[in-house]
């Protein structure tokens, strides 16, 4: 007799699949913990929750309403972000004589690129439609904008990056300055909060580098920067520009047309002051090579200067003059840190301080040249405490960081010099 044993796997196939399950589970749930881990830790420049408070926007503010009609074929339809409608939904904008149509297609330029995050577009999509106007559907009804094409360009660019092109860690393989410039500009002004952080974050990577744009670029650039610093309210940003471009102004011969209209529409007073001394500095000269001696009295000013201003110059000049005075008797202090002979020290400071006020490199400057005067004497005082014995170490480089903090105060209140009449 043959007796024959039905087997059963199924208890076994589930018990197998629980423990599967079971160890999938504990896997799935370390890895979500060290992410959440790391997501907490670090921190990013580019999110779409953190948003800047700002003014509401009128939406009717950026749209045009006094495009000029356009003869038939005048229209140029944008290469690169205008697609055939049969490829999904879509909405036109008109920007200049171009015509941009967003699609809903993966590769072109996607609608919710722009709603993906609280934005300007997002109120203008939502716009009443008047009777018989479905404006942004077809060519002939575009919604027009005031901006350019190539900011409109830059705006979509940056909305379709990949990953690689916003986070290169090479600044050759990234936007250019004026791309980042059209970036920051348009994410401010349509609300873009994550863009334009990251657009400022790139901005202040450049300026930092004291070879870089702000030494390099010309003066419409570089006021173009100043005035986006501010329009953002960037306070970080807007001192490090500040903190390259004043030397450059001080010291070079770029143009200064940009930066003052910047400086007077910001209210940038540090800026306007390092600007109008700039100008005095070179009226004086000029009236030095014309009088042989100048003076107050003497300052030669061009025709087309109203006379408020002449008179805010001729009381800087005045001012300016004093404020060297004081400069030249009082050598700046510095605190003891310690130096068993601080006395001593601070003794031959002020000896060697009045003797680089008199010096011959240092008066070759204009007394209303201060600032001219006052870098004069820091290249004969570092010579000289260099090779002096009489001051410790200590007190040499307080010393000389007392003058560098001396020649910040005086920037820093250039404005309260040119007093208003």
């Amino acid at each position: 007799m043959v007796h024959l044993y039905v087997l059963n796997p199924t208890h076994k196939l589930r018990f197998v699949s629980r423990l599967i399950v079971k160890g999938s589970k504990r896997i799935l749930k370390q890895v979500n913990k060290q992410e959440s881990s790391q997501a907490s830790s670090s921190s990013s420049s580019f999110t779409y929750v953190e948003e800047k408070r700002r003014p509401k926007i009128n939406i009717y503010d950026l749209i045009r309403d006094d495009l000029p009609s356009a003869p038939e074929g005048d229209l140029t339809r944008n290469a690169e972000y205008y697609r055939d409608e049969s490829e999904g939904g879509f909405c036109v904008f008109r920007v200049e004589n171009t015509l941009f149509k967003i699609l809903n297609y993966i590769h072109q330029v996607h609608k919710c690129y722009l709603l993906r995050e609280p934005s300007a577009f997002g109120d203008m999509f939502s716009l009443p439609i008047s009777p018989g106007v479905r404006e942004g559907t077809s060519d002939d009804a575009p919604i027009p904008l005031f901006d350019t094409v190539e900011q409109f360009e830059d705006l979509l660019w940056v909305l379709y990056a990949i990953p690689s092109q916003l986070f290169s860690s090479n600044d050759n393989e990234g936007p250019s300055i004026e791309r980042l410039l059209n970036i920051a500009e348009m994410t401010n002004k349509y609300c873009i909060a994550s863009y334009e952080s990251w657009a400022l974050e790139k901005l202040y990577t450049l300026a930092k580098n004291p070879v870089g744009f702000l030494r390099t670029s010309s003066a419409e650039v570089c006021a173009r920067a100043l005035n986006i610093a501010a329009l953002c309210d960037d306070r970080r940003l807007l001192d490090m520009i500040c903190h390259r471009l004043i030397p450059r102004i001080l010291w070079s011969d770029v143009e200064r047309e940009p930066f003052l209209q910047v400086a007077q529409n910001r209210g940038l007073r540090k800026m306007q002051g390092v600007l109008y001394y700039k100008e005095l500095i070179e009226m004086d000269k000029a009236s030095s090579n014309s009088n042989s001696r100048a003076s107050p009295s003497r300052l030669i000013f061009p025709p087309s200067l109203a006379v408020e201003k002449r008179m805010r110059f001729l009381s800087a000049h005045y001012s300016l003059c004093s404020l060297w005075e004081c400069v030249a008797m009082d050598a700046p202090m510095f605190i003891d840190h310690g130096c068993p002979s601080h006395a001593e020290c601070l003794s031959a400071w002020t000896a060697m301080w009045t003797e680089a006020a008199s010096a011959h490199q240092t008066l070759r400057h204009s007394s209303v040249d201060v600032l001219g005067r006052l870098k004069a004497m820091m290249l004969i005082l570092k010579k000289t405490v260099r090779d002096s014995e009489a001051m410790t170490l200590g007190c040499t480089l307080a010393a000389l960081e007392a003058i560098t903090l001396t020649r910040d105060d005086i920037i820093a209140g250039l404005m309260d010099h040119f007093q208003e009449f």
